[in-house]
């Protein structure tokens, strides 16, 4: 019986037992088969929300994967035009020998991005390993390019570091490099002498410079050379500086370009006060006038000539 607060007349419904039971069975199927079709349609939706993000997330991370070989495109053909520019050969030469090349170009390999726009369920796993991989092969190839590069370009510093590219001192020529006659023999005597460097004069106790990076190998008197630095460049590259009135570094130190290493004197076998400067590679003396310029000389003549003052005041 129903029996409202209004002035509406009360309902009241009569039925039996087994009716009563009947109704509430039904009742509870209706329910649980309503709960079980809600809980297929929830699992659908949210799978379905979920694989949503999950595209979402594949197609940026594709993005990103494309990006990158973009970025590994651009590396690369920086890396080929500083070989160019370097005289170096390509590592993909050096590797591949004479073997054959081919393969799919940038336009032709697989867009991981593009597959996903159209069926995300035609994207295999292999293929995201693939595109992985190639990535990591290629960045290992463009970070061993570069690598090489850097030493290259480090080697060829240390070398042109090493290298005698200035004046030992300032000063006039007064012998050169090659045969000449000796200037401690007889007048009547016409037999030459090889002269291994190159002889420059000055006034005693003319600054004398290291003319690259080095290590001093020996600092003291020697036969006819008289007080003798020679300084080891590496590279198979000495430099030697003969007739020095003093030393002012010992065998281990190291020097750089343009260190004052002695002062030019006239010991050992000279007629006067100058410098006897040799170049040696792989042991042979060579011609240091190939190293020399005249310019150079007088710029450094001026520079010689301020230290001394300011060593005088």
């Amino acid at each position: 019986m129903v029996i409202p607060h209004a002035a509406f007349k009360p309902r009241r419904w009569q039925g039996t037992t087994a009716f009563g039971l009947f109704f509430l069975a039904l009742w509870s199927g209706v329910t649980i088969w309503a709960g079980y079709i809600v809980g297929r349609h929830a699992d659908y939706w949210i799978t379905k929300a979920d694989n949503r993000v999950m595209v979402a997330k594949m197609s940026y991370l594709a993005s990103e994967m494309e990006r990158a070989r973009e970025s590994l495109d651009i590396a690369k053909s920086t890396d080929r035009q500083l070989r160019v520019l370097l005289g170096l050969s390509r590592r993909e030469d050096l590797m591949s020998g004479d073997a054959a090349v081919g393969g799919p170009t940038g336009a032709d390999r697989i867009s991981l991005r593009r597959l996903l726009a159209i069926d995300p369920g035609s994207v295999r796993q292999s293929d995201w390993h693939r595109q992985l991989e190639a990535l990591r092969q290629e960045s290992l190839k463009r970070l061993a390019s570069f690598q090489e590069i850097a030493w290259y370009i480090g080697n060829q510093r240390t070398l042109i570091n090493a290298t005698p590219s200035m004046w030992p001192t300032a000063g006039r020529i007064t012998s050169l490099f090659g045969y000449r006659l000796s200037p401690m023999q007889n007048a009547e005597d016409e037999s030459g002498e090889f002269h291994p460097g190159v002889d420059i004069a000055n006034q005693p106790d003319t600054l004398i410079f290291a003319t690259a990076n080095g290590t001093v190998r020996f600092s003291g008197w020697s036969s006819g050379y008289g007080q003798l630095v020679v300084i080891d460049h590496g590279y198979g590259i000495a430099t030697a500086y003969g007739h020095t009135s003093k030393t002012l570094v010992k065998a281990g130190d190291r020097v750089n370009r343009g260190q004052v290493i002695a002062y030019m004197g006239s010991t050992g076998r000279a007629t006067g006060a100058h410098l006897h400067y040799e170049i040696r590679r792989n042991g042979q003396t060579v011609d240091p006038m190939m190293h020399l310029n005249v310019r150079a000389n007088e710029n450094l003549l001026g520079y010689a000539q301020s230290l001394a003052s300011a060593r005088g005041r």
